[in-house]
């Protein structure tokens, strides 16, 4: 099975935008964040885009905002496409299954979490 779980914190700010699926529009609440690897671990950051359309994304998508210290769960997915130029690119993201708010950032330093 595909899962990935990772933390980071959020690189800028969460977008929604509207996508139709099945003749339904759907809101997708898209956002970047940084994974530092680990503490010991002298690497360069890695920015991941991240995918959130379950029914508890619109309720989170307030609290999305750049800084929050995140953990996400879900499936790594690929999206090939081509550049202004005719160059052919792949993308890499996260179809996020779960994302919960942890540590620096959080509202309040509890955790708290959303799914469907």
């Amino acid at each position: 099975m595909n899962s990935i779980t990772l933390h980071g914190r959020l690189a800028k700010d969460a977008t929604v935008t509207l996508v139709n699926s099945c003749g339904v529009e759907t809101p997708l609440v898209t956002f970047s964040f940084i994974d530092g690897g680990l503490p010991y671990q002298k690497s360069e950051p890695m920015f991941i885009d991240v995918h959130f359309m379950k029914e508890a994304a619109m309720r989170i998508f307030d609290f999305l905002k750049k800084g929050k210290e995140v953990v996400v769960s879900g499936c790594l997915r690929s999206k090939n496409y081509v550049t202004q130029a005719g160059e052919k690119k792949q993308k890499y993201y996260v179809s996020a299954d779960y994302v919960m708010f942890t540590g620096k950032g959080s509202d309040d330093g509890t955790s708290r979490s959303a799914h469907n």
